[in-house]
């Protein structure tokens, strides 16, 4: 009697522990796919080519993404606020937006990219890492200090640390935000 209780313990056991280990490995390294404008987008490392449209302020643009408008989100950032109905325009938000749309508006090529898990937010806007000329619109603006590292959502960190470095830089040198005027 022992041994058959032993047995269903064991065989019950083992069941629970490989619908655990399912669970976590299908939240921990694989990639959530969505369709974004027609395009299977699994969160990898692939930059997508894109035409930019419309800058809208420091941390947000409207791009043409597969021949329809795409409003982007960045990921992992936020800039001062310049055009949210409600608040008023904040200190180094129009620097941040003008940094913003230089940057986008000289680039000869401009490309996205998607994290692993959640790609739009719920106003349905693409959530990306943003690349002018192959550099990281993002760290770009963390290093002039008129952005700060916000809405840190894991999985989706990938570039986390490298976007620390860069805010570290920008609070060590006292820029914009980080100044004390």
């Amino acid at each position: 009697m022992n041994k058959k209780v032993f047995i269903i313990f064991f065989i019950l056991f083992v069941g629970i522990l490989s619908l655990i280990l399912t669970i976590y490995n299908s939240h921990g390294e694989s990639y959530k796919e969505t369709t974004i404008n027609g395009i299977l987008v699994k969160g990898d490392n692939t930059r997508y080519k894109v035409k930019f449209i419309k800058k809208i302020d420091g941390d947000t643009i409207i791009v043409k993404f597969n021949n329809k408008d795409l409003k982007i989100r960045y990921l992992l950032i936020d800039t001062p606020e310049t055009v949210k109905p409600g608040v008023k325009v904040q200190r180094f938000g129009p620097e941040a937006s003008e940094l913003n749309g230089k940057l986008l508006n000289n680039a000869k090529t401009i490309e996205i990219e998607f994290d692993v898990y959640q790609k739009e937010d719920k106003y349905h806007r693409g959530l990306c890492y943003v690349y002018a000329d192959g550099k990281s619109v993002q760290e770009e603006l963390l290093t002039a200090g008129l952005a700060e590292i916000k809405y840190v959502k894991p999985p989706d960190v990938r570039y986390l640390e490298r976007y620390k470095k860069a805010q570290n830089k920008a609070k060590s040198n006292k820029r914009n935000l980080w100044s004390n005027s």
